[in-house]
């Protein structure tokens, strides 16, 4: 007995300490775990300024190219804008040249129109300018400092007529009053003087009573009236020196009517107004017989004045066009142009008026001794 107690405890330890087998069911929910995934690390890219590009200047490239720019209120001044531009143009030409004209029109003067052109033109790197403005407009120009980075030339302004300090204004008007002295000379002292009343009418009247000793009378002509009888029958004319101070087709009226009412003056006179063959075409030979006309205008080279006149525009009487002539010619070459006689000096174009006497074809210049 004590035998098999023995042998029945050895069978229970031998299996208690054999091996053990773990069974696990096939479906139990049990899920093996996600592989945990350390996160990287975060980078912070440095902030990047934004690069501020400056806009680069506008920069011209000469090459020898002629640039020209041309302002005007095309309201006020339209009529002279065109054979302006024809004058430019036919000198460029000539030239043999390389050339840029570029137009800004204002339309009228007022300040800001004036003041936006000019910083358009300058921005686009203009520095020679044809400027065609009325004193109104240069009385504009001259209080704005934009006008400084160019020169500017005033074919229609005489430097005597206005006051700037600005050493880059270049004035082109013609001089009446160096026409009117030269007219003086060839007057009997008894005078007569007929004007249309107007900004250049009273501006001409001014100038002539400063200028002549004796003006004598003065007589003013409607612009609408063509009637002239009630001016003829004035007998204290008959004999006098006629000044004519009036447009082309007032002056031909004025001479016919002098001619049909038998008042035979000493001598018929007039400043640049009438410098023109429409007088010709529009007046009689008779009534041109004592008939002398002031002239500023110089005698240029045969082809500029070919091409101007192909292109519309007529430097021979048209003083505008001439000063515009010379305004060019000097914005490029100052006084150093062999096809130019015409001089700038101090800001200002020297004219030098002739004497031309009427004949049954046209003007014949008279020498001076």
């Amino acid at each position: 007995m004590k035998n098999l107690l023995l042998v029945l405890i050895s069978f229970f330890i031998f299996i208690g300490c054999g091996p053990k087998e773990v069974v696990i069911p096939k479906d139990t929910g049990v899920k093996p775990k996600d592989p945990i995934v350390k996160p990287e690390p975060t980078v912070v890219e440095p902030e990047i300024e934004p690069i501020v590009v400056e806009p680069e200047p506008i920069i011209i490239e000469d090459d020898g190219l002629n640039r020209i720019a041309v302002i005007y209120p095309s309201k006020i001044v339209g009529k002279y804008a065109k054979s302006t531009l024809s004058t430019i143009s036919a000198f460029l030409i000539y030239s043999d040249k390389k050339f840029e004209i570029e137009t800004f029109d204002t339309y009228n003067e007022d300040v800001e129109s004036i003041l936006n052109q000019v910083n358009l033109l300058n921005e686009k790197g203009f520095t020679k300018v044809i400027a065609m403005f009325t004193q109104n407009g240069f009385e504009t120009l001259n209080t704005i400092e934009e006008t400084k980075q160019a020169r500017f030339y005033f074919p229609l302004i005489n430097k005597s007529e206005v006051y700037t300090e600005n050493p880059n204004f270049i004035f082109g008007g013609i001089s009446y009053s160096k026409q009117l002295d030269l007219l003086q000379n060839f007057s009997n002292d008894r005078n007569t003087m007929f004007y249309i009343k107007s900004f250049l009418g009273n501006k001409l009247r001014e100038k002539y009573e400063n200028s002549f000793m004796n003006p004598g009378i003065i007589k003013e002509i409607e612009r609408k009236t063509n009637r002239f009888k009630h001016l003829m029958e004035d007998k204290r004319m008959i004999g006098n020196t006629i000044i004519l101070n009036t447009p082309i087709v007032k002056s031909s009226i004025i001479m016919s009517q002098l001619t049909a009412y038998e008042v035979y003056p000493s001598k018929i006179l007039s400043t640049q107004l009438n410098y023109n063959p429409l007088l010709v075409k529009l007046t009689q030979p008779r009534d041109r017989e004592n008939f002398f006309v002031a002239n500023s205008i110089d005698e240029v080279d045969g082809f500029i004045e070919d091409y101007s006149r192909l292109l519309g525009a007529n430097i021979t009487y048209n003083w505008v066009d001439y000063s515009s002539l010379v305004g060019v010619n000097y914005l490029l070459n100052d006084n150093e142009s062999e096809y130019i006689r015409t001089q700038v000096i101090d800001n200002q174009v020297e004219y030098e008026p002739s004497l031309y006497q009427g004949t049954a074809y046209g003007f014949q210049k008279l020498l001076m001794n």
